[in-house]
């Protein structure tokens, strides 16, 4: 006689309880994907962010369009950083960022002083496009507290969304040369942050710079009282 296959009954409970289990195994392993793609996406995005400038038109556009392009002031008090500066003096300063009239170099100064006008630090420095290295060099030289001191600068990165751009500033100033990181961003039209750290650690001296003459910016347009015909 025909033989029948034999159908064995699973109860609704034993079916869900196999399936909850199972889904409770695949979960972890879920979330463990999705963070090493969190993970690897972030870090792409990061790198694409922040870049070397492929050409010297490409930097100088970088500090065009980020207002980095200007005179700009800011007070403070002076840290244990630089060698030849004394900390705990209560100081204005004045920075110029500027484009050359022939657009092949920037120019950078900065004076510092005492609320009595004393100069506490001076200086002048210059960006130029190599194209042994295809890189940006800079160069700073001046006097802190009447000391000579020269350096120069390594370009790391620039991030146009972010509005920032870091270097490492070697510094030699009283026999001792010293490496700095610095960063400065642009946070609006008229105001910049800018922060200098040795490279082995310590405290980092932070500054807020403002635009001396502030760019007027224009008000954003109403549009909807315009098309509600008010």
């Amino acid at each position: 006689m025909p033989q029948f296959p034999t159908v064995v009954q699973v109860s609704n409970d034993s079916f869900i309880f196999s399936r909850i289990e199972n889904e409770m195994k695949l979960k972890p392993l879920m979330f463990l994907c999705l963070a090493i793609q969190i993970i690897f996406f972030g870090q792409q995005h990061s790198l694409a962010e922040e870049k070397k400038p492929a050409s010297w038109q490409e930097f100088v556009q970088f500090n065009q369009s980020t207002g980095a392009f200007g005179t700009f002031t800011t007070e403070g008090e002076t840290k244990d950083l630089w060698e030849g500066i004394q900390a705990g003096q209560k100081y204005v300063a004045t920075q110029i960022y500027q484009l050359a009239e022939d657009g092949k170099s920037i120019q950078a100064s900065h004076r510092m002083e005492t609320e009595n006008g004393d100069v506490i630090s001076v200086g002048v420095g210059i960006q130029y496009w190599d194209a042994r290295t295809n890189t940006v060099l800079s160069s700073y030289s001046g006097f802190d507290q009447g000391k000579l001191f020269t350096g120069s600068s390594e370009l790391k990165s620039i991030d146009a969304d972010k509005k920032t751009i870091k270097w490492i500033y070697t510094e030699n100033s009283q026999g001792k040369t010293t490496k700095y990181k610095q960063q400065a961003t642009n946070v609006s039209a008229n105001e910049k942050k800018q922060v200098n750290q040795k490279e082995s650690g310590g405290e980092a001296w932070e500054e807020t710079l403002r635009r001396l003459n502030p760019i007027k910016l224009a008000p954003r347009r109403q549009i909807f009282p315009k098309l509600l015909g008010r």
